[in-house]
Parts: structure tokens; sequence; C-alpha cells
């Protein structure tokens, strides 16, 4: 007993936060596998058709006039890989002339990886667009994950935690990382709305970018590790 209480004490100091975002990365990856498996089964037809139509008048006609699928459209152009691809691109230039060079390849490894990751899954679940609602502008390439979902969990998720590791109180950092995720799940939920993908589509970007963007995080902590010891390492060999 002695032993086990020695052993949760140093998992406690050490690795217990590990192993909690290790299990939630691996759940999300289940999820996702899960709604992939109940998606080529053709088992989630009835729930997606029926979310998209209650958000309709019509099967042509979103709820709302002009001004809500005009602002809605907005959000979900936030998602886009023009935006995102803009926002990885500013950030990571200003990262590199910043000397932070670990964030910007942090930075644009999240983006890539994220594209890649996206273009896999959607070439081999080849789900097609939703056909039971008339989409507003809807894209040419496959349903299945959402890749504005998929993109804004990672990508916004991982700059929110960026920013966390900036702030000192612990109020901003919350902020931060509830916004990020805020504005992800918007953008997920305009996807449904404009009806160019399925709620399960959504579902599964968001859980692909979180687990994408927690081991985004798990690599980011240990940057700033190596950061704060080589920022730290001169200084002790000047006062040597």
């Amino acid at each position: 007993m002695a032993l086990l209480r020695r052993l949760f004490a140093a998992l406690r100091q050490s690795d217990l936060r590990l192993v909690a975002e290790l299990a939630i990365v691996g759940v999300l990856i289940m999820i996702f596998l899960k709604l992939g498996s109940e998606v080529g089964e053709l088992d989630t037809d009835e729930f997606d058709n029926a979310v998209l139509l209650a958000m309709r008048h019509t099967p042509d006609d979103p709820i709302g006039d002009a001004r809500v699928e005009a602002a809605v459209s907005h959000i979900s152009a936030l998602g886009s890989g023009v935006v995102t691809g803009l926002i990885v691109l500013i950030l990571a230039l200003y990262f590199a002339l910043d000397g932070r060079w670990r964030y910007a390849m942090l930075l644009l490894a999240t983006a890539i990886g994220t594209g890649i990751a996206m273009a896999v899954l959607k070439a081999a679940y080849g789900r097609p667009r939703p056909s039971v609602v008339t989409g507003i502008g809807t894209p040419e390439s496959m349903s299945f994950p959402s890749g504005h979902s998929m993109i804004s969990m990672a990508l916004y998720l991982t700059l929110g935690m960026l920013l966390a590791q900036s702030q000192e109180r612990r109020r901003l950092k919350i902020f931060a990382i509830a916004t990020s995720a805020v504005l992800a799940l918007a953008i997920g939920l305009s996807r449904i709305y404009l009806g160019v993908h399925y709620p399960t589509d959504v579902l599964a970007g968001w859980t692909a970018g979180a687990s994408w963007a927690l081991i985004c995080g798990l690599v980011l902590r240990r940057v700033g590790r190596k950061t704060i010891e080589g920022d730290q390492a001169p200084e002790a060999t000047g006062k040597a």
C-alpha cells in the first residue's frame, strides 16, 4: 500500500495531467471512429436529416432573414482555408520575426497536419454533401468530416493555448481557451445552418480537430519549457 501511495503521489506531481490529456485524446479518437462507423452504415441519416430540416422553413429556405444568413456566412468564413491560411501565415511570420521559431513551426505543423488529415479522411469516407436541403454555397469536396470544423477547432484552440501560456492570471488563461473553443463551435454550427454539412460531419470535425489541438498543446508545453530553459542558460553561464 505504501508503494502504491508513493506511485500515486509521483503521478500526481508530474504525470497526472499528461495521463489525463492523453486519455481525452484517446476518447476523442474513439468518438470519431464511432461516428465514422455509424455514418458508413447510414445509421445517422435520420438524425442528420431531422436536424437539418429543423433549421429550415422549407428545404430551400433557412430560418431567419437574409441578414441572418449573411451573418452566419461570415462566421463560417472564419473557418475557410483562405482565412485560416492567412492567420497561420501572419502569426508564423510574427513568431519567426520575434525569434520564437518553435512556435512558428508548431503553428505551421498544426495547420499542415490538419489539412493533410482532413484530405485523407474525406477521401477515405467519401460521404456526399447533404441532399435533403439546398445548401448555401455548397463546396465540391466530400462531406465527412467537416473541414471548417476540424481546422477551426485545431487552429483556434492551439492559438488559445498559445495565448493562455503567455498569461499569468488563471481567469485570462480560461478566457483565451474558452473563447477559442466557442469560436470553433460557432463555425461548426454555421456549417449545419448553411446546409453544407450534416451534424455528424461537424461533430467528427470537432473531435478530430480537438484531439489534434490537444496533441499540439502537449508539444507546446514541452516547447515552452525548452524555451525557458534556453533563455535561462546564458544568464546562469554569465553569473558563473
